[in-house]
């Protein structure tokens, strides 16, 4: 079935941890309470395996050649600074496509095809073969057999134009078959990464199947499909939409440790003029935002950015500010640490607010103190009740402390889609981290055994990032002691502190640059805070303000007003039941 815009499991556990921990610290420090159904996967789990041999079949069967009358194929390539493509005039199949600027995870010249692809309903017989060189060097290859003929053309940069001419057709369907190719270190993350993106003219959007699923979806008037891995693609444009495709995703074998995903997508060009004319772009290469934004055909779409605000964030401010920084050459590591450094510095306003805030609270403490212990043993909505009054009366929002975290939160998952989905970390290393894309890891045990939720190896950037986490959370704690011992305040504690083992767990087979920037995050909040209370907090002038506030009587704030009209109203509602039971 098709699936919607959305982000998978993993993503929204990820959003909902991150989410807790920000919303849960921020509200305990300031205290608030002074107290489209999908087919079903397949069964065949990808694990990480040893290193592998990619299968390579020299031309799909579905294709030899057995008549012993035909010519002998030829093998033709066209290629540039960047790809190399080979041609089989033996059906006229792509047999292999190289990325010269890449290489796999283990040191090997990448593929995106090596022999398991195939292209039929326009490919019969073996084909005559005409290859020209053009004036600025662009390379040409026609090959003709029959009322077909097929035209490729290779310029500068990745991707060749492609022109299709079928005399006396009413419509032809062409069945795209490809196995993805694993070029990556974690076969399950790159699996889980991989799927079936398309463009719908109609609505001009894109969509896809599910990620990491068998997935199938039969849909109309489609500009483009891509077969997208991780981090490259495989892109089938056509400047005449395809009337129709059906979209099919499936799970390799156990055994096939070699391939991510099986793709296979039927296209369908309408004949027009006493046959099909059709042409558009055949593009391979990297899901690099720039290299596919430039095609103006919204390759870029298939990029994992984030739907909505979360999108837009990377494409409008994180891409530029990476970009600037990238130009200079520098070390991944070094533009991750400036990254984190000019957002914090952008967002220290919210960040003086939300601490401001807290300050607020703190020096209430005492007053909270004695609310508490008044009514320790009695009326809890009235304890609240004096709770809120004092706060009005003070000038101080209990919210305070919590809205500006919140309004830093789409910035937090935008840094969390950008930097697993950013090709420049591919293979980047940085201080004992070989490859900032995937997971670092300074201890390897899975050749004895595997934790489960966790994996066979030790990731220190996650292990750095969940300690600073933990530390962020008991030094926010510390500024404000508890107040009361009220289950509420018992279980936020509680919370708190398993955030960070859940991160631990969560994030030790992720990105490695993504925990490395969390980690610098943490260590620039520290460094915040202690400077806003070294140098811009003054908890006696704001204690002396609030109490000039209180003398005065405070204004009420709406926020307050309401809170107080729904304790009024449970107050109510609880005495009229009493009267009841008295009667």
């Amino acid at each position: 079935m098709l699936e919607e815009k959305s982000i998978d499991r993993n993503q929204i556990i990820g959003f909902v941890l991150i989410a807790a921990i920000l919303f849960g610290m921020s509200f305990w420090a300031s205290e608030l309470q002074p107290e489209a159904p999908k087919k079903e996967a397949s069964a065949a789990v990808l694990e990480e395996v040893p290193e592998e041999a990619v299968v390579s079949d020299a031309i799909p069967a579905e294709i030899v050649v057995t008549d012993s009358t035909a010519p002998a194929p030829e093998t033709i390539i066209l290629e540039n600074e960047v790809v190399k493509y080979t041609f089989t005039t033996a059906g006229a199949q792509l047999q292999q496509v190289q990325l010269k600027d890449y290489k796999r995870y283990n040191g090997e010249d990448l593929y995106l095809v090596n022999g398991r692809q195939s292209m039929a309903g326009a490919h019969e017989g073996v084909f005559s073969a005409l290859v020209i060189t053009g004036n600025e060097g662009s390379q040409s290859l026609t090959m003709t057999s029959g009322a077909t003929t097929w035209t490729y053309t290779l310029g500068e940069g990745y991707g060749l134009t492609w022109a299709l001419d079928v005399e006396g057709a009413a419509n032809v369907t062409l069945d795209w078959k490809q196995d993805g190719i694993r070029n990556e270190k974690s076969l399950k993350n790159e699996a889980q990464n991989t799927s079936t993106y398309f463009w719908d003219a109609a609505d001009a959007s894109d969509d896809y199947l599910s990620d990491g699923r068998d997935d199938e979806e039969t849909v109309s008037n489609i500009g483009w499909v891509a077969h997208k891995q991780q981090y490259f693609a495989s892109i089938f444009s056509s400047e005449t939409p395809f009337t129709t495709a059906h979209l099919v995703t499936k799970t390799p074998e156990v055994i096939d440790t070699g391939h991510t995903r099986l793709f296979r997508s039927e296209l369908t060009l309408a004949g027009t003029n006493g046959g099909v004319h059709a042409n558009g772009l055949w593009y391979h290469g990297p899901n690099q935002y720039n290299t596919l934004k430039a095609y103006d055909q919204h390759f870029d779409e298939i990029i994992p950015f984030g739907w909505g605000i979360f999108g837009w964030i990377s494409k409008g401010a994180v891409i530029p500010m990476f970009d600037l920084f990238d130009g200079f050459g520098w070390n991944y590591g070094l533009i991750i640490f400036l990254m984190a450094l000019i957002i914090k510095l952008v967002l220290s306003p919210l960040t003086f607010s939300s601490y401001k805030s807290m300050a607020k609270m703190r020096v209430l403490k005492p007053e909270l103190d004695e609310i508490n212990e008044r009514h320790k043993d009695g009326d809890a909505a009235k304890k609240q009740q004096e709770v809120m009054a004092l706060y009005q009366k003070a000038g101080v929002n209990p919210l305070g402390g919590c809205i500006p975290q919140l309004l830093q939160f789409p910035i937090l998952i935008a840094m969390f889609r950008f930097f697993p989905a950013s090709i420049e970390l591919r293979q980047e290393s940085f201080l004992w981290a070989d490859d900032l894309s995937a997971y670092d890891s300074v201890f390897e045990f899975g050749q004895w055994f595997t934790i489960p939720f966790y994996g066979d190896h030790i990731s220190l950037f996650t292990i750095l990032m969940a300690i600073s986490t933990y530390l962020y959370t008991k030094f926010n704690n510390s500024m404000t002691p508890q107040s009361g011992n009220s289950m509420m305040q018992q279980q936020m504690v509680i919370i708190q502190y398993l955030m960070p083992v859940m991160l631990l767990v969560w994030f030790n087979n992720y990105a490695s640059g993504l925990s490395f920037y969390y980690f610098v995050s943490n260590i620039l909040i520290f460094g915040q805070q202690w400077a806003i209370r070294k140098f811009f907090i003054d908890e006696e002038t704001i204690h002396a303000q609030l109490m000039a506030n209180k003398a005065k009587g405070g204004k009420q704030s709406k926020l307050q007003k309401r809170m107080n009209d729904m304790l009024e109203s449970q107050k109510d509602a609880g005495n009229r039941r009493m009267r009841r039971m008295d009667k």
